[in-house]
């Protein structure tokens, strides 16, 4: 099975409340959601917050759980209280410093990557097809914000799931 990663609005109020939500609970009781592939089976969220330096107030579940599928999943989330916090560091990340967030990446992920191209999928949010982690982490940035806009308009917090064995 392919690794991904799934970015779900969801009502629950702090990391409590989250970890006594069952996965499927998490989806039937979430404002929407939408699974990515992770071709470059990397987690994401930490090389993002790494490459930037920035501190999302991520809660990172320590609970190991398995979906229907046996497939085994690792669960994050941003609680709603924190989202007003973090929109603004996230806006920095992807519309006002892309070319620089980029260049972040970029490096991070050992300079293999284009630069313009990181940079455009950060402006777009469009999921890449390359697998290269400095790409897919421009569009989980671009996705996370738009994520957490419908949450504060919603007054929810954002989690992400990932599905499949990635890596560091």
């Amino acid at each position: 099975m392919e690794p991904s990663i799934t970015i779900i609005c969801t009502e629950a109020d702090d990391p409590d409340q989250f970890e006594r939500m069952s996965l499927t609970e998490r989806r039937e009781r979430s404002g929407g959601w939408k699974a990515f592939p992770l071709r470059s089976g990397r987690f994401i969220d930490t090389f993002l917050m790494a490459a930037t330096d920035s501190d999302l107030g991520v809660f990172d579940s320590a609970d190991a759980l398995v979906d229907a599928d046996g497939v085994t999943v690792k669960t994050c989330m941003i609680a709603k209280d924190s989202i007003p916090q973090i929109i603004p560091t996230l806006e920095a990340l992807v519309e006002q410093g892309p070319d620089d967030t980029a260049r972040a990446l970029v490096a991070h992920g050992g300079g293999t990557a284009d630069p313009d191209r990181v940079a455009a999928v950060l402006r777009s949010g469009e999921w890449p097809d390359s697998g290269d982690p400095a790409e897919e982490t421009a569009a989980f940035a671009h996705q996370l914000l738009t994520y957490a806009r419908y949450a504060q308009d919603d007054l929810r917090g954002v989690c992400w799931e990932f599905r499949g064995e990635p890596t560091l």
